[in-house]
């Protein structure tokens, strides 16, 4: 499919979901126009077809549309107005249940925002975080246990469990969390269901939410059951291309390889065999599938393992949010509460500048300096990434060079915050585990600051306070696992773009000659 005919259909697809909107505002939900609405919204996704392209029209539907919030306001009271009709507040257990003709309009519905889910983590922590959205998914769950399940109910079910099950598969402590407070694990700990894809789903949210790897046990069945339907996703997926559900499967499998019974049993399955079945075709999946191995076969303790774990889903997440900001005009900012609108790179390409015109507006029209926040122990790429930067004539803070006149740290580094324009955060253990590194970077976060976070130390992913600010805010790789220049030219594109265009990276210099020993350690 071409460029202009993914215009055509994202313009298609935003026509719909207001014409969707326009229909339930108005009450309509019983009418052939609101069916064929909704099923043009679950269509929309267009599962079939898995190429890059299409894949980047999907996240651009749900950053661009879904995501704004006048569409995802209305999109949430659809959710809870099409619950209400077909499981009513008044539900009774001793009652048939009385609407069954709404019980497939939502299934629809809920199947629609999944599909959204599975490509915009941003989409997705917005949903969970909506109070409306995961009221009435609680609502729906505690009433299921009480009433007949029929084939409509259970499928509904498995879809909203299913739904969860998306959010949870970024592996962010976030929705963790949000789940958990909203009680829907347990909820779920105590649901009863003969139905073997809820009996699925159920296992695979209680393996996302884990608390102790002694809980993770499963009894042979449940092992035969999961591996059945892995089993199927890998020799569909080979067949039609599309292994997304795969390689879920394997993030799901090696959590539970963590238990040590589980783990002998999935061996005697002969699970490993199978895991070398799968391709390297989606994002990190040599890395994701090579983990998997290495815990299955005890080449890793539990605590090296959960790190390698936490790690991958950071890079997966940083992933899905560099796509997320490369096809979208309307991208979540770090803050849970607010979204940015950021310019194209190119938005400004017709003004022609010369090298001398850009070095005097960098000067004029950017306020403030761009903080470098770090810990000592990472100095030596705090130095490299700060004389880059002013070879770009970025004027720069970093305590090294302000520091040495100030007697007052603390008033100081208050100062270096308050006064910056963007604050880089160059994170690592050292930088969690410090103090006043913590407190620069909470300042910045009260001051509602534009942050930029790098990685600097191999293979660290964050946790506790460090964990929570990142959030799933996409990084930049500085750990040496990919070239310096290469993300330093991804460092300079995100500067400009937050910087709206008032500091131009892309200007004519003079060569460089490259440095000697500057090379980051692997």
């Amino acid at each position: 499919m071409s460029t202009n005919d993914l215009g055509e259909l994202f313009e298609e697809t935003s026509v719909n979901i207001n014409k969707l909107i326009r229909l339930a505002n108005s009450k309509m939900y019983d009418t052939e126009e609101f069916e064929e609405s909704l099923q043009s919204f679950r269509l929309s996704y267009n599962p079939d077809d898995t190429s890059d392209e299409m894949t980047k029209y999907r996240t651009k539907v749900a950053v661009d549309i879904l995501s704004k919030s006048p569409v995802f306001i209305n999109l949430v009271s659809i959710y809870r107005e099409l619950g209400r009709m077909a499981i009513p507040l008044s539900y009774f257990m001793l009652d048939p249940l009385p609407h069954d003709k709404w019980i497939p309009k939502l299934t629809k519905f809920q199947h629609s925002l999944s599909n959204y889910m599975t490509v915009s983590i941003s989409f997705t922590r917005k949903l969970i975080k909506s109070d409306m959205y995961l009221t009435e998914v609680r609502r729906i769950l505690h009433l299921a246990k009480t009433m007949k399940m029929t084939e409509l109910v259970c499928s509904l079910i498995d879809f909203i469990i299913s739904g969860l099950n998306t959010a949870l598969r970024y592996e962010n402590e976030f929705i963790t969390q949000r789940l958990k407070d909203y009680s829907i694990c347990t909820i779920l700990d105590r649901f009863t269901c003969r139905d073997p894809k809820i009996k699925l789903a159920v296992i695979i949210f209680q393996t996302f939410t884990y608390t102790n790897i002694s809980e993770l046990h499963l009894k042979d069945e449940e092992i035969d059951l999961f591996l059945n339907c892995f089993n199927y996703c890998i020799d569909e997926g080979i067949e039609s291309g599309d292994l997304f559900r795969s390689f879920q499967f394997n993030k799901v499998l090696r959590i539970l390889a963590l238990n040590c019974e589980n783990r002998n049993k999935f061996i005697k399955r002969g699970v490993v065999n199978r895991l070398k079945l799968l391709p390297d075709s989606l994002p990190h999946c040599t890395e994701e599938i090579s983990l998997t191995i290495r815990i299955l076969s005890s080449h890793l303790s539990e605590d090296d393992a959960i790190v390698e774990m936490r790690s991958l889903a950071m890079e997966y997440c940083n992933s899905v949010i560099e796509l997320e900001e490369e096809v979208g005009t309307f991208c979540g900012s770090c803050s849970d509460d607010e979204y940015l609108q950021y310019p194209s790179e190119h938005e400004n390409s017709d003004v022609d500048e010369s090298p001398t015109d850009v070095k005097q507006e960098n000067t004029n029209r950017f306020g403030g300096h761009i903080m470098i926040s770090y810990s000592h122990e990472d100095q030596k790429m705090a130095l490299r990434i700060k004389e880059r930067l002013e070879e770009e004539d970025i004027k720069i803070w970093i305590d090294k060079d302000h520091m040495v006149q100030e007697v007052r740290i603390l008033d100081a580094m208050a100062n270096a915050v308050q006064n910056a324009a963007i604050v880089l955060i160059l994170f690592s253990k050292s930088y969690q585990d410090g103090e006043n590194t913590k407190a620069e970077a909470e300042y910045t976060r009260k001051l509602k600051k534009p942050s930029i976070f790098l990685r600097v130390e191999p293979g660290f992913a964050p946790d506790s306070w460090l964990g929570f600010m990142i959030g799933e805010s996409r990084y930049i790789d500085f750990s040496g696992k990919y070239p310096f220049e290469d993300k330093f030219k991804e460092l300079c594109t995100t500067i400009h773009n937050i910087s709206r265009g008032t500091i131009t990276m892309e200007r004519v210099k003079p060569v460089r000659k490259p440095k000697e020993n500057l090379c980051v350690a692997m």
